[in-house]
């Protein structure tokens, strides 16, 4: 029986660059915003659903998967198979994100806590949650690590490493050469959710009018969740609540029960997506595939010149190679965009 790779974080010694493939979206020049997926919308009907090996009756803790989301990255950029998937079917692009620069770094676990009794006064206190905080930075958030390919499902039996859940994929999935961030969902810096939920969000907040709603189409809106909740953390922080904990634990704990109100609903609907972002330095070059269309090669063309901070970004165009099933890449500028 072949055993399961304990997963560890990568060395990234050999590799200086990786890539996303993504849609070819225009707001991301403005916004620097990429998707990070949920549990409940990755592809893979075995994500982050264990074998229970024989165990009956026992069911795995929600709570360990549905609070993060998967950032899916690739050694290469030159996959026919994932620029259909993922690219839009060739009409989207990927972004090379440079190794050297930090990318996802910012996006840390919170140190959890927990009420406990206090047997002198009777009332209970809020304290460090040791247990729970050691799991979360197990996960190794925010950093770049390399997804394990194997036969076998992750088993329940061994719960304990909880990487482990999030980085063994099928043998099936070895030609991605995937790479994962692993990222809390309650550190998204927007997020985009249907309008039914919008009535639950504001309903937690300090002040519902602070909340920014961009009206996208088909009843979604996007929002400024981060932004909103950690001004309510603040107010908290000032109120005067006193407590033997840092003020970072308690503002964070403050923000994660405000986010346990509807955190695990909103979720599980796969057409919510939470955003995060990424420095424009940490951003190499992007690949256009093969059937964009001229107009937007000269728009993409035109963001990286007229935004200051990405103007070290190189432009390139995929093209279908005369003689083999693979892509070739020519380096575009601004005046050949427009030949």
């Amino acid at each position: 029986m072949q055993a399961l790779a304990s997963p560890k974080i990568l060395r990234l010694d050999m590799l200086n660059k990786i890539f996303k493939y993504t849609g070819l979206r225009v707001e991301f020049f403005d916004n620097l915003l990429i998707r990070a997926s949920q549990k409940y919308a990755l592809n893979d009907p075995f994500e982050l659903r264990p074998s229970y090996g024989g165990i009956r009756g026992k069911k795995v803790s929600e709570a360990s998967y549905f609070d993060y989301s998967v950032v899916s990255l690739s050694e290469t950029n030159n996959n026919l198979l994932m620029w259909s998937h993922y690219a839009e079917q060739h009409k989207g692009m990927v972004i090379e994100f440079d190794l050297t620069q930090p990318i996802f770094d910012g996006y840390q676990s919170y140190k959890a806590t927990k009420s406990v009794l206090d047997e002198e006064d009777g009332e209970y206190i809020e304290v460090l949650d040791e247990d729970e905080s050691k799991r979360r930075e197990s996960i190794n958030t925010g950093q770049i690590q390399r997804v394990r390919y194997n036969s076998r499902r992750p088993s329940f039996k061994n719960y304990e490493n909880i990487l482990e859940h999030f980085l063994v994929k099928s043998e099936e999935w070895i030609y991605e050469k995937e790479h994962r961030v692993i990222l809390p969902l309650v550190a998204a810096e927007k997020l985009i959710v249907h309008e039914k939920y919008l009535e639950k969000i504001e309903f937690t907040l300090y002040d519902s009018d602070e909340l920014e709603k961009t009206n996208i189409g088909n009843s979604m809106y996007l929002i400024n969740l981060k932004e909103v909740t950690e001004r309510d953390g603040n107010r908290f922080l000032r109120s005067g609540y006193e407590m033997s904990l840092p003020d970072e634990y308690l503002k964070y704990s403050f923000i994660e029960s405000t986010y346990l109100e509807y955190l695990k609903e909103i979720s599980e609907d796969p057409s919510t997506v939470f955003l995060y972002k990424v420095p424009a330095k940490a951003i190499k070059a992007i690949y256009l595939g093969c059937r964009v269309s001229e107009a937007d090669k000269v728009m993409v063309a035109d963001k990286l010149q007229s935004i200051s901070n990405l103007s070290h970004v190189e432009l390139y165009e995929a093209m279908p190679s005369s003689e083999r099933f693979e892509l070739e890449f020519r380096k575009l500028t601004k005046q050949s965009t427009r030949c």
